[in-house]
Protein backbone atom coordinates (compact mmCIF):
# COMPACT_ATOMS: atom_id res chain seq x y z
CA UNK A 1 0.00 0.00 0.00
CA UNK A 2 1.62 3.51 -1.06
CA UNK A 3 1.74 6.31 1.47
CA UNK A 4 -0.98 7.86 -0.34
CA UNK A 5 -3.34 4.99 0.22
CA UNK A 6 -2.45 4.53 3.44
CA UNK A 7 -3.80 8.37 4.20
CA UNK A 8 -7.23 7.52 1.97
CA UNK A 9 -8.17 4.72 4.19
CA UNK A 10 -7.01 6.71 7.47
CA UNK A 11 -9.11 9.62 6.15
CA UNK A 12 -6.43 12.41 6.25
CA UNK A 13 -6.96 12.86 2.39
CA UNK A 14 -11.06 12.54 0.72
CA UNK A 15 -11.42 10.53 -1.75
CA UNK A 16 -11.38 13.14 -4.37
CA UNK A 17 -8.03 14.08 -3.28
CA UNK A 18 -6.90 10.48 -3.57
CA UNK A 19 -8.95 10.23 -7.39
CA UNK A 20 -6.90 13.66 -8.55
CA UNK A 21 -3.40 12.28 -7.82
CA UNK A 22 -4.09 8.93 -8.98
CA UNK A 23 -4.65 10.65 -12.43
CA UNK A 24 -8.50 9.65 -12.42
CA UNK A 25 -9.92 12.61 -12.66
CA UNK A 26 -10.05 13.62 -16.07
CA UNK A 27 -12.08 15.26 -19.00
CA UNK A 28 -13.06 18.53 -20.09
CA UNK A 29 -11.54 19.84 -16.64
CA UNK A 30 -8.92 18.27 -14.50
CA UNK A 31 -9.52 19.50 -11.22
CA UNK A 32 -6.09 20.56 -10.27
CA UNK A 33 -4.68 22.81 -6.85
CA UNK A 34 -6.18 23.17 -3.35
CA UNK A 35 -10.04 23.90 -2.91
CA UNK A 36 -10.78 26.56 -0.46
CA UNK A 37 -14.27 26.99 1.39
CA UNK A 38 -15.82 29.82 3.18
CA UNK A 39 -19.25 30.52 4.23
CA UNK A 40 -21.32 32.80 1.24
CA UNK A 41 -24.89 33.63 1.69
CA UNK A 42 -26.98 30.61 1.04
CA UNK A 43 -24.26 28.09 0.00
CA UNK A 44 -20.77 27.72 0.39
CA UNK A 45 -18.25 29.40 -1.76
CA UNK A 46 -15.52 27.05 -3.38
CA UNK A 47 -12.33 28.66 -5.24
CA UNK A 48 -11.13 25.64 -8.19
CA UNK A 49 -8.17 25.61 -10.29
CA UNK A 50 -9.03 24.34 -13.69
CA UNK A 51 -6.73 23.14 -16.38
CA UNK A 52 -8.40 23.97 -19.75
CA UNK A 53 -6.75 23.42 -23.06
CA UNK A 54 -7.92 26.71 -25.62
CA UNK A 55 -6.40 26.73 -29.19
CA UNK A 56 -4.56 30.05 -30.31
CA UNK A 57 -6.41 31.83 -33.31
CA UNK A 58 -3.35 33.90 -34.49
CA UNK A 59 0.36 35.04 -33.01
CA UNK A 60 0.24 37.15 -30.34
CA UNK A 61 -3.76 36.72 -30.66
CA UNK A 62 -6.07 36.42 -27.30
CA UNK A 63 -8.40 33.45 -26.96
CA UNK A 64 -11.09 33.38 -23.69
CA UNK A 65 -12.08 30.80 -21.64
CA UNK A 66 -15.61 30.60 -20.10
CA UNK A 67 -16.27 28.29 -17.07
CA UNK A 68 -20.05 27.94 -15.83
CA UNK A 69 -20.63 26.94 -12.44
CA UNK A 70 -24.24 26.77 -10.30
CA UNK A 71 -22.80 30.28 -9.30
CA UNK A 72 -22.79 31.99 -12.51
CA UNK A 73 -19.96 31.74 -15.29
CA UNK A 74 -16.80 33.46 -15.25
CA UNK A 75 -14.29 34.40 -17.83
CA UNK A 76 -10.71 35.14 -18.54
CA UNK A 77 -8.55 36.39 -21.72
CA UNK A 78 -5.51 35.15 -21.87
CA UNK A 79 -2.86 35.83 -24.89
CA UNK A 80 -1.80 33.64 -27.58
CA UNK A 81 1.99 32.46 -27.46
CA UNK A 82 1.79 30.04 -30.45
CA UNK A 83 0.34 30.13 -33.64
CA UNK A 84 -2.15 27.92 -34.42
CA UNK A 85 -0.72 25.73 -31.47
CA UNK A 86 -2.40 24.98 -28.14
CA UNK A 87 -1.81 26.26 -24.48
CA UNK A 88 -2.83 24.93 -21.58
CA UNK A 89 -4.32 27.69 -19.64
CA UNK A 90 -5.18 27.72 -15.75
CA UNK A 91 -7.94 29.30 -14.70
CA UNK A 92 -9.57 30.01 -10.98
CA UNK A 93 -12.99 29.45 -10.91
CA UNK A 94 -15.41 30.80 -8.14
CA UNK A 95 -17.95 28.14 -7.72
CA UNK A 96 -21.07 29.06 -5.30
CA UNK A 97 -23.12 26.42 -4.21
CA UNK A 98 -25.97 26.83 -3.22
CA UNK A 99 -26.63 24.11 -0.16
CA UNK A 100 -29.71 21.38 -0.29
CA UNK A 101 -32.07 20.12 2.55
CA UNK A 102 -32.02 16.79 3.03
CA UNK A 103 -33.82 13.12 3.99
CA UNK A 104 -33.24 12.31 7.80
CA UNK A 105 -34.00 8.73 9.32
CA UNK A 106 -35.22 7.81 12.24
CA UNK A 107 -34.49 4.10 13.33
CA UNK A 108 -36.65 4.38 16.00
CA UNK A 109 -39.96 4.28 14.07
CA UNK A 110 -38.10 2.48 10.95
CA UNK A 111 -39.64 -0.95 10.83
CA UNK A 112 -37.20 -2.10 7.42
CA UNK A 113 -40.10 -2.93 5.50
CA UNK A 114 -38.34 -1.48 2.48
CA UNK A 115 -41.08 0.76 1.22
CA UNK A 116 -39.01 3.21 0.59
CA UNK A 117 -36.72 1.73 -1.58
CA UNK A 118 -38.76 -0.24 -3.65
CA UNK A 119 -40.97 3.21 -4.35
CA UNK A 120 -38.10 5.18 -5.02
CA UNK A 121 -37.57 2.70 -8.24
CA UNK A 122 -40.72 2.67 -9.46
CA UNK A 123 -41.02 6.01 -9.23
CA UNK A 124 -37.68 7.13 -10.87
CA UNK A 125 -36.72 4.08 -13.07
CA UNK A 126 -40.02 2.22 -13.53
CA UNK A 127 -38.70 -1.01 -11.93
CA UNK A 128 -38.50 -2.71 -8.18
CA UNK A 129 -35.31 -3.72 -7.75
CA UNK A 130 -32.90 -2.76 -5.33
CA UNK A 131 -30.00 -1.52 -7.68
CA UNK A 132 -32.56 1.06 -9.00
CA UNK A 133 -32.86 2.59 -5.88
CA UNK A 134 -31.32 5.50 -4.92
CA UNK A 135 -31.93 4.64 -1.53
CA UNK A 136 -29.40 1.81 -0.27
CA UNK A 137 -29.63 -0.73 1.69
CA UNK A 138 -27.53 -2.30 4.97
CA UNK A 139 -27.69 -4.99 6.13
CA UNK A 140 -25.77 -7.06 8.72
CA UNK A 141 -25.49 -9.25 12.01
CA UNK A 142 -26.44 -7.33 15.14
CA UNK A 143 -26.05 -8.65 19.12
CA UNK A 144 -26.53 -12.77 19.50
CA UNK A 145 -27.14 -13.20 15.66
CA UNK A 146 -30.18 -10.75 15.43
CA UNK A 147 -30.02 -9.35 12.07
CA UNK A 148 -30.86 -5.77 11.75
CA UNK A 149 -31.26 -3.63 7.93
CA UNK A 150 -31.53 0.01 7.46
CA UNK A 151 -32.14 2.17 4.52
CA UNK A 152 -29.44 4.90 3.96
CA UNK A 153 -29.85 7.63 1.89
CA UNK A 154 -27.36 10.62 0.19
CA UNK A 155 -27.23 13.29 3.12
CA UNK A 156 -26.92 16.17 -0.41
CA UNK A 157 -22.89 16.79 1.08
CA UNK A 158 -22.69 21.02 1.22
CA UNK A 159 -19.12 20.32 -0.36
CA UNK A 160 -20.54 17.82 -2.68
CA UNK A 161 -17.38 15.26 -3.76
CA UNK A 162 -19.43 13.42 -6.29
CA UNK A 163 -20.11 16.79 -7.90
CA UNK A 164 -16.28 18.03 -8.36
CA UNK A 165 -15.12 14.13 -9.10
CA UNK A 166 -17.48 13.54 -12.04
CA UNK A 167 -15.56 13.68 -15.73
CA UNK A 168 -18.28 14.71 -17.30
CA UNK A 169 -20.19 17.46 -15.36
CA UNK A 170 -22.69 14.48 -14.91
CA UNK A 171 -24.10 15.59 -11.48
CA UNK A 172 -25.42 18.71 -11.69
CA UNK A 173 -27.63 21.38 -8.49
CA UNK A 174 -30.60 22.35 -8.79
CA UNK A 175 -31.39 26.03 -9.11
CA UNK A 176 -34.38 25.62 -7.31
CA UNK A 177 -34.05 23.19 -4.72
CA UNK A 178 -30.38 22.86 -4.40
CA UNK A 179 -30.23 18.96 -5.20
CA UNK A 180 -27.77 17.11 -6.49
CA UNK A 181 -28.47 14.87 -9.03
CA UNK A 182 -27.49 12.75 -12.32
CA UNK A 183 -28.08 14.20 -15.73
CA UNK A 184 -28.72 10.68 -17.07
CA UNK A 185 -27.63 12.02 -20.89
CA UNK A 186 -24.25 12.82 -19.85
CA UNK A 187 -23.54 10.12 -17.67
CA UNK A 188 -21.53 7.00 -18.84
CA UNK A 189 -21.99 4.90 -15.20
CA UNK A 190 -18.25 5.58 -15.10
CA UNK A 191 -18.75 4.88 -11.15
CA UNK A 192 -15.97 7.71 -10.16
CA UNK A 193 -19.02 9.30 -8.43
CA UNK A 194 -19.20 6.51 -6.55
CA UNK A 195 -15.46 6.38 -5.74
CA UNK A 196 -15.75 10.06 -4.49
CA UNK A 197 -18.60 9.87 -1.92
CA UNK A 198 -16.92 10.19 1.36
CA UNK A 199 -19.12 8.06 3.17
CA UNK A 200 -18.19 4.30 3.60
CA UNK A 201 -20.98 2.74 1.90
CA UNK A 202 -21.54 4.77 -0.54
CA UNK A 203 -24.52 6.76 -1.52
CA UNK A 204 -24.68 6.19 -5.06
CA UNK A 205 -26.04 2.80 -6.82
CA UNK A 206 -24.75 1.94 -10.11
CA UNK A 207 -27.64 0.76 -12.60
CA UNK A 208 -24.28 -1.83 -14.74
CA UNK A 209 -27.38 -2.38 -17.34
CA UNK A 210 -27.60 1.13 -18.25
CA UNK A 211 -24.52 2.39 -17.60
CA UNK A 212 -25.79 4.95 -15.87
CA UNK A 213 -25.46 6.07 -11.82
CA UNK A 214 -28.27 6.70 -9.60
CA UNK A 215 -28.65 9.44 -7.08
CA UNK A 216 -31.22 10.64 -4.83
CA UNK A 217 -32.50 14.24 -6.07
CA UNK A 218 -34.95 14.58 -3.41
CA UNK A 219 -37.94 13.84 -6.12
CA UNK A 220 -36.96 17.58 -7.20
CA UNK A 221 -39.93 17.89 -9.77
CA UNK A 222 -42.14 16.15 -7.85
CA UNK A 223 -44.75 18.45 -6.63
CA UNK A 224 -45.93 16.50 -3.66
CA UNK A 225 -41.99 16.03 -2.39
CA UNK A 226 -40.24 12.97 -1.73
CA UNK A 227 -42.12 9.81 -2.79
CA UNK A 228 -40.22 7.68 -0.27
CA UNK A 229 -41.71 9.84 2.66
CA UNK A 230 -44.89 9.95 1.38
CA UNK A 231 -45.26 6.23 1.14
CA UNK A 232 -43.67 5.36 4.82
CA UNK A 233 -47.10 4.83 7.37
CA UNK A 234 -44.37 4.55 10.21
CA UNK A 235 -43.04 8.73 9.69
CA UNK A 236 -39.43 7.36 9.91
CA UNK A 237 -38.37 9.68 7.45
CA UNK A 238 -38.22 13.34 7.37
CA UNK A 239 -37.47 16.21 4.87
CA UNK A 240 -34.69 18.75 6.77
CA UNK A 241 -34.51 21.73 5.03
CA UNK A 242 -31.57 23.88 3.78
CA UNK A 243 -31.80 26.16 6.38
CA UNK A 244 -31.90 22.98 9.22
CA UNK A 245 -28.37 21.82 8.08
CA UNK A 246 -25.94 21.33 11.12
Amino acid sequence: MTEKEKKKESGEISRREFLKDAGLLVGGTAIGSTVLLAACGGGETVTETATKTVTSTAPGGTSTVTSTTPGGTSTKTVTSTAPGGTQTVTVEVPVSIPKSGYISWNPDECAACSRCLMTCAAVHEGGVAPQLSAIKWSEGNFFYGFQFRKPIFCQQCSYPECYFACPFDAIEIDSATGARYINKEKCTGCGICVEACPFEEPRINLNVENNVAIKCDLCKDRPEGPACIEVCNREALTLVPAEGRV
